[in-house]
């Protein structure tokens, strides 16, 4: 890959287990507000946090890209998947610097910002991004006790959650206009989520 420089990139990291309209205003009120070239959709292969991934890697990196395919300005890595271990945010910034020569913007939820001190070289990882911030609510600013540089992303509060999503899906209810068309089509077509969430 040759090293695209002077670039405004942001960083959109998750299970997507499933991608939904959530993740998709948010990243996209985020690259519009802050005039990001594009965003970098990189679902997890094996996350350090959540104790259960419910669709395979292959299925949520599908998804994603079937989700994305329309937006000029998005785009999907599979940069954890690859590895099959469990990846930390620090490991794939440094790893994404060797391609990309320009201004990381991390988007992230209000609740992971809060927990960004036990981030796994979070006193690194600081250096290195500047976080943009989807809130629960109309908020002006943050109170963190840490030196992280971040922004808010304007985007309306979109409680949506990937699981509602699977118990929808397990129930054989909707969820038309909570995730696209084809998403539903391809999660159908795959069988995913024909088990109720613990």
């Amino acid at each position: 890959m040759d090293k695209l420089e002077n670039k405004k990139i942001g960083i959109f990291g998750g299970t997507f287990d499933p991608i939904h309209y959530g993740h998709l205003i948010v990243a996209e009120k985020a690259r519009e507000e802050y005039d990001l070239d594009f965003i970098l959709f990189i679902p997890t292969g094996i996350p350090p946090h959540k104790k259960k991934v419910y669709a395979s890697s292959n299925d949520r990196k599908n998804m994603i890209e079937i989700a994305i395919k329309n937006n000029q300005f998005f785009k999907v890595s599979d940069i954890e998947i690859v590895k099959n271990k469990v990846c930390y945010t620090y490991e794939t910034v440094m790893e994404l610097k060797k391609h990309f020569d320009g201004q990381f913007f991390l988007v992230v939820g209000e609740d992971s910002f809060y927990d960004i001190p036990n981030w796994f070289k979070a006193e690194n990882l600081i250096k290195e991004v500047i976080f943009l911030v989807a809130p629960r609510s109309e908020k002006k600013n943050f109170s963190l006790n840490y030196p992280v540089r971040y922004m808010i992303i304007h985007s309306p509060f979109i409680d949506i959650s990937s699981t509602y999503i699977r118990n929808c899906i397990f129930e054989n209810k909707s969820v038309k206009y909570l995730i696209p068309d084809e998403v539903i089509y391809y999660i159908k077509e795959k069988g995913i989520y024909g088990r109720r969430n613990n």
